[in-house]
């Protein structure tokens, strides 16, 4: 067996196992993961020291495993995941921190660089989405909410034409500076550029959607209906993601939690809002994570995403409520202190998914690369 099948089984062993255990008990082993994330380790020790004579393969492994944690704690932080679905993406991406050869699809990303663990990370999170919107979509119908209904499908839909024409704008800016300077950018250069020219458009919104409608006439001009057509395809694509955040806000707001009273409540339920102390005070907040980054970035005042919560009695990560918390919560509403109506999430399993997302990127690639090149015309 050659090292990669060896990779790929053990992904195999730690995906089936970690998967039960999250749908049958809500929770993550980490004898499931960590044993098996450390063979991928010395793996890519042993083929970079002794074999290869590459330090950057060496320690790609290492490097697989601390971007897992990043992304995965960012996720963590919002409330979204637990910390068992980090430790899950922190296996896989050390196991493959670089694309699988049998992948057909492969970001310069993931075989440049050991980065694959963002491969990873958004096929899970794309392979699951029509389940999520058709789970969510017919709780909204068995429910008649047809107001939030529409709003999935029409709530700033505008936005998505506008990004389009911004980065329509900013490829061909790009495009006419490196062939009036006669230069060819380093495609890391170039995505930095981007970037920064898709910001700036976006924060002159009238402007920036002026200036795209020019220069979406002006690569008519040049280039003929391609360019329309990959406007086309990248308004549908945009669009697409904008339906997957709209269903995402309706899993948090309509499908994914509800109130209940302390007596309904049990230990390791996932309580959807802080409830601390503050000068003798019992305090609560039911804003999302999402809801915070929004109105941060909005303001520029990054403050928002932190804010104070000394004396927490309860938060809404998704570890679940501990029996000292549940007691504390119920001697706060016999004392009159706090209403009895309390936000609680409903787990949902996300170790299926990351297994599903390993095996995707394994064998076919990249989900979201594949996309960009569908948005390029390639």
């Amino acid at each position: 067996m050659s090292g990669e099948l060896l990779l790929i089984a053990l992904g195999v062993i730690m995906g089936v196992l970690t998967s039960y255990t999250d749908i049958k008990t809500g929770f993550i082993d980490d004898k499931h993961v960590f044993p098996i994330a450390g063979l991928g380790i010395i793996y890519y020790l042993y083929q970079g020291f002794i074999v290869k004579h590459d330090t950057i393969f060496a320690v790609a492994g290492i490097v697989g495993l601390g971007l897992g944690f990043l992304l995965g704690y960012i996720l963590y932080f919002t409330g979204g995941w637990a910390s068992g679905d980090v430790v899950i993406l922190m296996g896989f991406s050390a196991l493959f921190p670089y694309a699988s050869s049998y992948a057909r699809m492969k970001p310069f990303y993931a075989t440049q660089y050991p980065l694959h663990a963002i491969t990873l990370l958004l096929n899970s999170i794309i392979a699951i989405f029509p389940f999520i919107m058709i789970y969510a979509l017919g709780v909204l119908i068995a429910q008649k909410k047809t107001d939030r209904l529409k709003q999935v499908f029409y709530e700033r839909a505008n936005l998505s034409i506008e990004v389009s024409l911004w980065i329509i704008a900013s490829f061909i800016v790009l495009i006419l500076i490196q062939k009036h300077l006669n230069l060819t950018l380093h495609p890391a250069v170039r995505y930095i550029t981007t970037i920064a020219l898709i910001t700036l458009l976006g924060k002159f919104k009238k402007a920036g959607d002026i200036i795209g409608c020019i220069a979406l006439v002006y690569g008519f001009y040049i280039a003929g209906p391609t360019i329309v057509y990959a406007f086309l395809k990248l308004l549908i694509v945009l669009y697409i993601f904008k339906v997957f955040f709209s269903v995402v806000k309706v899993l948090r707001s309509e499908v994914l939690i509800e109130e209940k009273p302390i007596e309904e409540i049990n230990e390791w339920d996932i309580i959807g809002e802080w409830i601390y102390e503050k000068e003798g005070k019992i305090l609560r907040d039911r804003e999302s994570s999402f809801e915070k980054l929004r109105k941060a970035v909005k303001t520029g005042d990054l403050s928002l995403l932190n804010p104070s919560y000394n004396g927490a009695i309860v938060s809404p990560t998704a570890e679940g409520i501990t029996g000292e918390q549940l007691e504390r919560l119920k001697s706060l509403v016999e004392e009159g202190k706090i209403e009895n109506r309390f936000l609680v999430k409903k787990a949902m399993p996300f170790a299926p998914a990351l297994f599903l997302g390993f095996l995707i990127s394994v064998f076919y690639g990249d989900l979201f690369w594949w996309l960009v090149l569908k948005m390029a015309g390639i």
